[in-house]
């Protein structure tokens, strides 16, 4: 762990105010409801189409405005670190950072978006060390938000967002082993899938099969059209029956 890295995470969380949060009401509640759902599901492009649509309405509810700029972000580090993670390919990144404001030293759905951004944009630049810093930042966060009847779910659970920033920088025993430990915790087309592709990259096919069938049924009645459905119906044809 870089000490450079660490003393820049601990002066960005301590040197800013906390962002004045704001009630919100029945309609926007419903909205983050279905979308922690959507998410779940791994049909990223549906999660980003309610949040966006509904913060055009409802741009006061401040859980939804962090909710719609990090899935925002999150799309845009992963377009980042498939053009090669360069400074432009991060605007989108950056901008979505702006947008969530200074998150402050309290736990919060803000610092915690704040930080998953920040470590998928390092993942985007192939930057492991300082990654890893973030996500350990954004865990510790998630941890003390539990600790209040809290959840972290923007732009996803924790352990759903390890297994993905350690894919993209190709380490795939900790991919794997982070999504063994979100589908511990709770079981979705999401962490099945992630699985699968870890298992995949490590050579384990037959591993890959079961976590992808079990993906496609935990996907239950989302589109056949949908990525999850897409994905492992192709991979699956390759499965042994």
């Amino acid at each position: 762990m870089s000490p450079n890295v660490l003393g820049v995470v601990l002066l960005w969380t301590l040197s800013w105010p906390q962002p004045v949060m704001s009630d919100c009401g029945g309609e926007p509640r419903a909205v983050l409801s279905a979308a922690a759902g959507d998410a779940l599901t791994g049909e990223s492009a549906a999660v980003a189409a309610r949040l966006r649509e509904a913060y055009a309405a409802h741009d006061t509810c401040r859980e939804l405005v962090v909710a719609a700029w990090a899935w925002d972000g999150w799309q845009a580090a992963g377009v980042a670190a498939s053009r090669g993670g360069s400074d432009q390919s991060l605007t989108d990144v950056r901008t979505a950072l702006a947008s969530l404001g200074p998150p402050g030293p309290t736990a919060s759905h803000g610092a915690y978006a704040t930080a998953v951004l920040r470590a998928a944009a390092a993942a985007a630049q192939d930057e492991r060390d300082e990654m890893r810093v973030w996500l350990e930042h954004a865990r510790d966060l998630a941890t003390r938000m539990a600790l209040t009847g809290d959840r972290a779910r923007w732009p996803l659970p924790i352990d759903l967002v390890d297994g993905e920033l350690w894919l993209r920088v190709d380490d795939f025993e900790l991919a794997e082993a982070s999504y063994a430990r979100a589908l511990a915790e709770r079981e979705s087309a999401a962490g099945w899938r992630g699985l699968a592709r870890a298992r995949d990259r490590r050579g384990n096919r037959a591993g890959a099969c079961a976590a992808y069938r079990k993906a496609r049924d935990a996907a239950g009645p989302a589109p056949a059209t949908g990525v999850v459905a897409t994905e492992a119906g192709g991979y699956l044809r390759v499965c042994a029956p």
